[in-house]
């Protein structure tokens, strides 16, 4: 019986590209793409879209394995792009953080406006930056905003020693530190040190629905 999985990769060897190539193409690893031949996973409904156009076929081939059929009714809604949570950030000390691979990756949020090709999404813990950041809150951090670009008062994740903070940067003459946005959070400034890497600039968060009873 054909899968999903199975109608990948019958329609990745016909174009004759590995696992890894066609990772590279649609933006994930080579063991990802093994994933969802085993059919251990699926991919992402955007994703799946880009896997449709690099093998010449339709969403509705892959996934049901017709083709030629049109739905009756076109949805024209948007494409919502889904960008990743990748792992917790510690919003008062400094805490250890790792990148996941794109099958690790458990939990897909939609972007917001601002964010650029490699945003992702990591949950604040604590309450050091409160009350503008809350506890479990969702932040998306854009890697690839240039530091220099950023301003005071801008919220970005910086790492030291593979430990990660989330705080505003302070730009004073020729000093840069964070500082805490809860004036009641002790310590309220982080010096900097030299090994510490900028990764990126806070550009917007996801508001779940709440509850108002």
């Amino acid at each position: 019986m054909e899968t999903l999985g199975s109608r990948i990769k019958k329609l990745r060897k016909s174009k004759k590209l590995t696992q890894g190539k066609l990772g590279n193409l649609v933006d994930v690893s080579d063991v990802t793409v093994g994933y969802w031949e085993r059919d251990v996973n699926e991919p992402q409904f955007q994703t799946l879209m880009a896997i449709a156009e690099v093998l010449d076929t339709t969403v509705n081939y892959l996934k049901y394995g017709v083709e030629g059929s049109e739905p009756s009714v076109r949805d024209v809604r948007p494409v919502v792009r889904l960008l990743p949570v990748l792992s917790y950030v510690q919003a008062g000390n400094w805490t250890s953080i790792r990148c996941l691979e794109n099958y690790e990756i458990e939990q897909w949020l939609p972007a917001p406006p601002n964010a650029g090709k490699n945003s992702f999404y990591m949950i604040i813990q604590g309450t050091s930056n409160s009350p503008h950041f809350k506890d479990g809150d969702y932040v998306c951090i854009d890697p690839d905003v240039d530091f220099d670009s950023v301003q005071t008062g801008e919220m970005i994740v910086a790492q030291c020693d593979g430990d990660a903070t989330f705080k505003a940067l302070v730009r004073e003459h020729n000093n840069i530190y964070l500082q805490a946005l809860n004036p009641n959070f002790q310590p309220n400034i982080i010096n900097l040190k030299e090994n510490c890497l900028y990764k990126g600039k806070y550009v917007g968060r996801f508001e779940p629905s709440k509850k108002f009873l």
